[in-house]
């Protein structure tokens, strides 16, 4: 996986064994380049070129943007649709269906028969598993996580119930202590995600990362 960004000369790859750092020192280009981003993983056009195996993929699909850190939001609309579509898929699988057929007909009949004494009759024509898990609500336990365990959990959710997707992670840095996100890359190594670390401010290399530098007059090294 490869990015390109129309302001940048240089092009940043995602091999795989290391971590990503980029700093854009220039203000004006840190903002439009998070404009873009932001832009672009709605949706709409931007200066961002995501490829993988060279050849350009839908931004909004391959990538995620995080922003916001304080607090990190595990359970996120976007991936709970997804996990209810996972578990959906898993209830009609053939050694759940049974189970799950028996249940659906459970509540059908729990439903006629507290609608016995309407003056009227009901049905449940509409009645499916897909509906009754949503009803439910199921969500992903973040009660016992700290926050980077949570961001990391965050990953494998995604990974695991949608696909391999860049994660750039805005000034993520400001956020944790030094250790912390040594220790937060080491993982993201041993897994090979593919991390892109997005600041305006150059501190102490991280152990496990390439960086690359846009100083304030637009110099790259």
């Amino acid at each position: 996986m490869k990015l390109v960004y129309n302001g940048m000369n240089h092009i940043l790859s995602f091999d795989g064994g290391y971590v990503n750092e980029l700093i854009i020192e220039n203000k004006k280009m840190f903002y439009e380049m998070v404009n873009s981003m932001y832009m672009q993983a709605e949706g709409m056009p931007g200066d961002c070129v995501l490829s993988v195996a060279d050849h350009p993929v839908e931004f909004s699909r391959y990538a995620d943007l995080t922003v916001q850190f304080s607090p990190f939001q595990l359970n996120r609309k976007s991936l709970l649709t997804k996990l209810y579509s996972a578990l959906e898929q898993k209830a009609i699988l053939a050694e759940n269906y049974t189970r799950t057929s028996e249940l659906l007909c459970e509540l059908e009949k729990f439903i006629f028969r507290i609608a016995e004494d309407f003056p009227f009759e009901v049905n449940c024509q509409k009645l499916a598993v897909g509906p009754v898990i949503r009803a439910l609500g199921p969500e992903i336990d973040e009660s016992e996580k700290s926050p980077l365990e949570k961001i990391f959990a965050y990953m494998e959710l995604v990974r695991e119930l949608d696909r391999d997707r860049l994660f750039i992670m805005i000034n993520m840095r400001s956020y944790f202590s030094h250790s912390d996100i040594e220790e937060f890359v080491k993982s993201v190594c041993l897994h090979n995600f593919k991390v892109l670390l997005l600041g305006n401010i150059s501190e102490i290399k991280l152990k496990n990362t390439k960086r690359y530098t846009v100083d304030d007059d637009l110099c790259e090294f």
